[in-house]
């Protein structure tokens, strides 16, 4: 399988096409600037594609069999809040330009509506950046209307850069959210090929975790 990567100058780009290369698949690394991705494997082909500039990603995704994006505001002070939206908007027109159906979209826990917070400090972060979360939200509705397509979408919470434990908790209820409020990018990037090879998935919003200790 050749799988495009938008996103892939991230550490979490860098955990799915670590993993993607494990499983002996081809990657296309998407990123605004493609020199800051750090893979160096001959099976990865860097491309340069910009979420605000549709025509790049739909020019980027030219050859691949599946789409994984891991999409994310890295500059608070940009004020643009539909980063999600525009960025899949091009994703879904790249997928239908060139005959793409599987897709896996990396969402967040803070993206998830109806679901009571615990403590003052995650409410008022939550509060803050409700309009970057209600874009997410609107994503992830976003991509399961496009019935053409066979979608995953992936609510994650906080990530860090620990080894796979090869376990995790998976919500499949979009109402609720798993125990454990951590997962390693490494047992992400596993949970998502996972699904790409052998999509159990999809059509369905997924909230995945760690267990709690």
């Amino acid at each position: 399988m050749r799988i495009a990567i938008l996103g892939a100058a991230g550490q979490t780009g860098s955990a799915l096409i670590a993993e993607a290369l494990a499983r002996g698949h081809d990657v296309i690394a998407l990123a605004r600037s493609p020199e800051r991705i750090a893979a160096e494997d001959p099976r990865v082909a860097k491309r340069r594609a910009d979420a605000f500039d549709a025509p790049s990603v739909v020019a980027g995704l030219a050859g691949a069999d599946a789409v994984v994006t891991t999409v994310g505001k890295l500059d608070l002070r940009d004020k643009r809040v539909n980063l999600n939206t525009a960025a899949h908007a091009a994703v879904l027109e790249g997928m239908a330009a060139h005959g793409i159906r599987r897709l896996v979209a990396i969402s967040s826990f803070g993206a998830a509506q109806g679901v009571v917070r615990k403590g003052i400090r995650r409410k008022i972060y939550l509060f803050l950046r409700r309009k970057y979360y209600g874009d997410m939200h609107a994503m992830e509705r976003q991509v399961l209307a496009a019935r053409e397509h066979t979608v995953t979408v992936v609510r994650a919470p906080m990530l860090d850069n620990g080894p796979a434990e090869g376990r995790y908790e998976v919500e499949t209820d979009p109402q609720r959210l798993p125990r454990g409020m951590r997962v390693s990018r490494a047992d992400l990037a596993r949970f998502i090929l996972d699904d790409l090879e052998q999509p159990r998935y999809a059509g369905h919003t997924v909230a995945l975790a760690n267990p709690p200790a």
